[in-house]
């Protein structure tokens, strides 16, 4: 009898363990600043992350890509749905909206780029602007000046990743986006 009590009890401690360690994950995490998203990124990569900021376009060719502005253009940060959370509402727009999603890091190396030109020249890539230049709110989100063509986007990208060898001795960019799992207008 003491020994089935004493499996309940132990039960019933597990249980409430888990679920309080369910009840208290990312989802009730507080939402950052995309500034400080950005800003701290590194070290939230593979993370689950709440992020508030100025919805500035929705991709219009997809509709799914949005992005979040910070203080300013500087710090633009995409937002990318999927199958399931399907196309960002462009009612978005000039409004703050708060994503909640996975944070994930893609790194631009040499060979990455040498893959984006093969498919620059037998004319694979789709290019998301006007006459060959990407989208400038994509372009602002990558730090490459806007209506560039791609082929000068590939090589502001390695302009840049010569700059981070030379000061941080990567020889790679990464950059960020966020795996939306929600996106809901806050203001």
């Amino acid at each position: 009898m003491n020994r089935n009590r004493l499996f309940l009890n132990l039960f019933v401690v597990s249980v409430t363990l888990l679920l309080f360690a369910n009840c208290t994950g990312s989802r009730n995490a507080k939402p950052v600043s995309v500034d400080h998203l950005l800003t701290n990124a590194g070290s939230l990569n593979g993370e689950t992350v709440i992020v508030d900021g100025l919805c500035t376009h929705v991709c219009a060719k997809s509709g799914m890509k949005l992005f979040l502005q910070g203080s300013d253009a500087a710090h633009t940060l995409r937002a990318e749905s999927d199958a399931t959370l399907g196309k960002f509402d462009p009612e978005n727009v000039g409004k703050k909206v708060r994503v909640w999603g996975k944070l994930v890091e893609e790194r631009i190396d040499e060979a990455y780029l040498q893959e984006l030109e093969k498919e620059i020249n037998s004319n694979i890539l789709l290019s998301h602007g006007e006459e060959g230049e990407g989208c400038e709110t994509e372009q602002a989100a990558e730090g490459v000046a806007t209506g560039s063509s791609e082929m000068e986007r590939v090589n502001q990208f390695r302009q840049q990743i010569a700059e981070r060898k030379a000061s941080e001795g990567k020889e790679y960019l990464s950059q960020f986006h966020i795996a939306a799992e929600s996106c809901q207008i806050i203001d």
